[in-house]
């Protein structure tokens, strides 16, 4: 694949050999055939032009937070977006670029003194992979105010509805497909510049703390449907019921898992539903670890666990 290096610098700055570690929160990961940066969306779309036809396998990389990549490496062309654009628009809407970090479009809300993307506050990774995954927080997610989503798909490009995006919990159409994020349009609502700073800080306060320094992916698993709990009511803390959510950190607690171990791999004894990398893991122990974490859930609570970070093996 080496005859198409010359071709991708066209598209951006590519490095051959890429570590993958140092690219992803993880720190897990082998090297990257290629590894290129796009900086502008017309790039990343005639980019993505070329490898289609080429039949060349890619991976589109955001902030690289929710993802755990295999030791062996990616035998294919590494995408990592840096798209920047980040403006305001009438009727208080932002449109955003997908390679832009989400913590960025928060602040700029709060310069613009407008709310609505508080809950995002203190979240790694970036607006592309945070419209993939639905990301949310504190009882709020990006789908509730976004209006589209730009996308490239088998060489065209349009927008989407928010409509027609699939979003659920943690999910939309773009975790099934093959679809590649371009950019997002948010409308927000005016706010008190105070006011919304002082709900960010409380966010920010609450997640401090409860969340290891070392790195991580982030939740590894999704929160269950309380409707999915067939023991008694009352086992379960009221406040999860009025949430519609039981966190699997506290299901990973009840089995007696915080802080078990398998090679460089850890549950995090802050929280239960953090895997983290404190000794050199390698991909087979985190994966050893979540099948160990699946298994004791199930036999205790017949409830399937079905991991947030996509794996790529």
């Amino acid at each position: 694949m080496r005859e198409y290096y010359e071709e991708l610098k066209k598209y951006g700055k590519v490095k051959l050999k890429e570590s993958l570690t140092k690219n992803t929160t993880f720190k897990v990961g082998g090297i990257a055939h290629f590894f290129i940066e796009v900086t502008e969306e017309e790039k990343l779309i005639s980019l993505l032009n070329f490898l289609n036809s080429e039949d060349i396998p890619y991976f589109v990389l955001g902030g690289g937070s929710n993802v755990l990549f295999s030791d062996e490496g990616f035998e294919g062309v590494v995408i990592k977006l840096q798209t920047s654009e980040l403006k305001l628009r009438e009727d208080n809407e932002i449109v955003v670029a997908a390679g832009v970090l989400l913590n960025k479009v928060v602040n700029f809300a709060l310069q613009n003194k407008l709310s609505g993307m508080e809950w995002g506050t203190g979240i790694p990774g970036t607006v592309g992979g945070a419209v993939r995954g639905n990301a949310g927080a504190m009882g709020k997610e990006n789908a509730n105010c976004l209006v589209k989503v730009k996308i490239w798909r088998d060489g065209e490009v349009f927008e989407l509805d928010k409509t027609e995006c699939g979003f659920g919990y943690r999910e939309s159409i773009f975790k099934n497909n093959k679809d590649v994020i371009l950019s997002a349009v948010y409308k927000l609502t005016p706010g008190d510049e105070k006011s919304i700073k002082e709900i960010m800080q409380t966010y920010l306060k609450q997640r401090t703390g409860r969340f290891p320094n070392l790195p991580s992916a982030g939740s590894f698993f999704k929160n269950i449907e309380v409707n999915k709990w067939s023991g008694k009511k009352e086992d379960l803390p009221e406040i999860f019921w009025e949430r519609g959510k039981i966190p699997v950190g506290w299901l990973v607690e009840q089995v007696g898992m915080k802080g078990f171990t398998i090679g460089g791999a850890k549950i995090s004894d802050e929280h239960g539903n953090f895997i983290i990398n404190f000794s050199n893991a390698k991909q087979a122990d985190i994966l050893s670890l979540v099948e160990t974490i699946k298994e004791k859930v199930y036999n205790k609570f017949g409830i399937e666990l079905e991991p947030e970070v996509k794996i790529i093996n």
